[in-house]
């Protein structure tokens, strides 16, 4: 490649990652038409399109975005048709990160890590990384457990388990009919945290994953004596006992997930709660010092393979604006009523508390990986949490057998 040839590519190179450029004066884009699949809701689809005409004005005079709403199995469903028929995929796709992993699989997607400022990302961008490569970039961030309480029974949040231990009992001790803390027990997205907490992971470095480490074991002892030695939760939870007890007042405090929110502050649904009793908090700190870390998810957009030339330079533009421009993340993300993904945007608390506390649990999570294979390690870990949690499987044992159980998954 000549020089004249290599400086025209550089040039080209700048825009495409271009998060400063989109804010800065330059040369407008050549008018393009998008189509973008989204998951994301009628209303929410609205503030999107919007949007793009506010980025459209800027840098692309003329440019149209038609959204296309499409329910999350109907989306799945036609984007594999399309890619199977080799023709009508979108330029640029937005759901939730699970099903990524199935579009990555079939071939779908392109990967985005060399055009995008993957680490303006922090707090979920995990969520859409495959075998080390980027396939999504998050919207906004979300879909994180935390710990909620009840504010007339536990005046602060305890910082933490030891704290929370004590609170729990003194809450019980003063009304035998109310529960200090509940959570859904068996359910291994609830017990994740405490295996990031311990310093584990389901992945090793290079993919393999890996359910039997040390930390593993420790979580699984960890969330033993919760019920067996401190017994602060009740015999048996799922995640329909946790809610029913908080919101009827009858626990003090639950872990569940920002999704519940709209349903606490709700008082018709939540009579023990409402914007004057609800609180949330990050999780209580390990004795380690270190917090169980929840997985974080959100809604990501990706790009198929088949957006090239002028298409996915527009379509790169304005994403990396729609997700890194400071007003465009807040017309966005904190106007669709969801979180930031990322850092420089942040919830006010005198504003919106309830939003703002929880960003800040947010900010103690990890992106749960979009790799279909994790459907391996639910199902491994879930017979031998309830081994534990009824006390018929000691951890380190439960750890082992999880980890047989995912590789037979695995090589199925």
């Amino acid at each position: 490649m000549n020089r004249g040839k290599s400086l025209a590519f550089l040039l080209v190179f700048a825009i495409v990652l271009g998060s400063l450029g989109v804010a800065s004066a330059q040369s407008p884009m050549a008018a393009v038409k998008l189509v973008i699949w989204s998951q994301d809701g009628d209303d929410n689809n609205v503030v999107l399109a919007k949007q793009f005409e506010v980025w459209a004005e800027k840098m692309a005079p003329g440019s149209t975005l038609e959204v296309v709403q499409k329910e999350t199995e109907v989306l799945r469903t036609d984007l594999l048709a399309a890619g199977l028929a080799g023709s009508g995929l979108p330029d640029l796709v937005l759901g939730p990160n699970d099903a990524i992993g199935v579009f990555e699989d079939a071939g779908l997607l392109q990967p985005l890590d060399e055009l995008f400022d993957i680490a303006k990302y922090p707090y979920n961008i995990g969520a859409a990384q495959i075998g080390g490569q980027t396939f999504g970039v998050p919207t906004n961030a979300g879909n994180h457990l935390m710990l909620m309480y009840n504010k007339s029974l536990i005046k602060e949040a305890p910082a933490t388990w030891a704290d929370l231990y004590a609170a729990a009992k003194a809450v019980t001790e003063a009304d035998p009919k109310i529960q200090g803390f509940a959570y859904n027990l068996n359910e291994p997205f609830w017990f994740l945290p405490f295996v990031h907490g311990f310093g584990g992971s389901v992945y090793d470095a290079d993919g393999n994953m890996t359910l039997n480490s040390e930390a593993w074991v420790n979580a699984y002892q960890f969330v033993y004596d919760l019920k067996f030695t401190e017994k602060v939760v009740p015999e048996e939870c799922d995640y329909n006992c946790a809610n029913d007890l908080f919101k009827e007042g009858s626990v003090a405090m639950i872990i569940n997930g920002d999704w519940a929110i709209g349903e606490y502050l709700d008082t018709e649904k939540s009579p023990a709660l409402g914007k004057d009793n609800l609180g949330l908090a990050p999780w209580p700190a390990l004795p380690s010092g270190e917090r169980p870390k929840p997985f974080t998810a959100g809604k990501f957009i990706s790009i198929p393979v088949t957006t090239k030339d002028a298409q996915l330079e527009a379509a790169v533009s304005f994403v990396t604006w729609l997700t890194t421009d400071v007003d465009a993340v807040k017309a966005f993300a904190l106007g669709t009523g969801r979180l930031p993904a990322i850092a420089e945007v942040t919830v006010d608390p005198a504003t919106d508390p309830i939003l703002s506390a929880s960003n800040e649990a947010l900010a103690t999570g990890v992106g749960m990986p979009a790799d279909p294979t994790l459907r391996c390690m639910w199902d491994s870990v879930r017979p031998n949490l309830e081994g534990v949690m009824s006390g018929t499987v000691k951890p380190a044992d439960a750890a082992e057998e999880a980890q047989i159980a995912a590789e037979d998954c695995l090589d199925q």
